[in-house]
């Protein structure tokens, strides 16, 4: 695990490698940003999924580089990414079809890169992804991997 607020402020790479199923996917990662979103920013808000009571949602701006042989979905890449607090809850990628391809907001944030075009091998892919989070000003955030995979600052 690696926190957040220390990758965006060394602004280093971090390697990324998971399991699924018979493959290994690996890939880098660098966080930009993490901030909390505004309901207001996206239009027609009221056509996002679920949020729940007392969570706020988090933008989180990154760049992406398959380095799998193969592209990947991009299924296969940023949604293996989880948050854990600094109590050990782990929180997955929100995923809302009106935020990742319904909305202006999804052009704008790039959240829409992370949609439906492959990730080509050693090419960097800029843009977001989301997180429903507690609303807890204190909370600290570290990244780390489904399936107990490997994240490493490099």
């Amino acid at each position: 695990m690696v926190p957040v607020k220390e990758a965006i402020n060394s602004g280093s790479w971090l390697h990324c490698e998971c399991n699924d199923y018979d493959r290994l996917i690996k890939f880098r990662l660098k966080i930009s940003s993490f901030r909390k979103l505004v309901l207001t920013e996206i239009d027609n808000p009221d056509k996002i999924g679920t949020i729940d009571e007392g969570a706020m949602l988090w933008l989180m701006q990154i760049e992406f580089i398959n380095l799998t042989k193969d592209p990947i979905h991009p299924r296969y890449g940023p949604p293996y990414l989880l948050l854990i607090d600094q109590d050990g809850f782990r929180f997955h990628i929100f995923e809302d079809g009106h935020l990742e391809s319904g909305s202006q907001f999804s052009k704008t944030s790039g959240m829409h890169r992370f949609g439906y075009t492959e990730l080509i091998p050693k090419i960097k892919a800029v843009g977001s992804i989301v997180f429903q989070l507690p609303d807890d000003a204190d909370a600290e955030y570290s990244i780390s991997i489904k399936n107990n995979g490997v994240v490493q600052e490099i």
